[in-house]
């Protein structure tokens, strides 16, 4: 595969925050070990104690401080996955074994450590369908744990996600081109099942208004302190 040269050409800074075929260091933590609830709890208290360090005395708001935490982390994982998918003849294997991450010392992702092996089963579908892969495989276990671990409803993860899906698709139109990204938008936004019969998680995360595809709902980040508020917020 020659996902080095994709991010190269495509997306250079893709290669600081996925670290293709190199060994982790020794702090970094697999999927497994950072879904521990004791390990989670310790992640969300060094975020918490991050965002409010200002405001050491201020209520804590839960919701959107994992609503954020999530962001972080799906925000550096899954565009890299994509664009592996979504441009590569070989698929990706996205097994969690031949994924780490290091947490930043603030407890937020920082970077992610993938072993490129291909799935040969998954070289043969198409775009939709390595795109579902990704969903099913990655992002939902993802998603689940966070919600499991109480505090947030997934919803809420899948609908910043959606947002960030839609984003790449914009960024990356020109090299993608027209029809393949409106029918990778059709199937990720607009159709209320994925191609396994399981419900879409993706679907109406975005939505048209005035023209253009916009988030649905609000990621809740403006009830942080000293942080920087989206530009399109639907509270707007």
């Amino acid at each position: 595969m020659r996902l080095r040269d994709a991010f190269t050409t495509h997306r250079a800074h893709f290669h600081d925050i996925m670290k293709l075929d190199e060994t982790p260091p020794s702090a970094a933590l697999s999927f497994r070990e950072w879904t521990q609830p004791a390990t989670l709890a310790t992640l969300m208290a060094l975020y918490s104690d991050h965002i409010y360090r200002n405001q050491p005395h201020a209520v804590r708001e839960n919701k959107p401080l994992k609503s954020l935490w999530a962001q972080w982390y799906l925000g550096l994982l899954v565009p890299p996955l994509m664009l592996a998918l979504l441009t590569q003849p070989q698929a990706l294997d996205l097994n969690e074994e031949n994924l780490a991450v290091e947490f930043h010392e603030t407890g937020r992702a920082a970077c992610f450590y993938l072993t490129v092996k291909e799935d040969a089963r998954a070289t043969a579908l198409s775009a939709r369908e390595r795109l579902e892969k990704l969903v099913l495989e990655v992002m939902t276990p993802v998603v689940e744990a966070l919600e499991a671990s109480g505090d947030i409803n997934g919803k809420l993860i899948w609908s910043n996600t959606g947002y960030l899906i839609n984003w790449c698709f914009g960024e990356w139109r020109e090299w993608l081109g027209d029809e393949t990204v409106s029918a990778l938008r059709q199937s990720c936004f607009f159709e209320k099942t994925l191609l396994n019969g399981d419900e879409n998680p993706l679907f109406r995360t975005v939505v048209m208004r005035e023209g253009l595809l916009v988030r649905r709902t609000c990621c809740q980040r403006y009830k942080l302190p000293d942080v920087q508020q989206c530009g399109d917020c639907t509270l707007k």
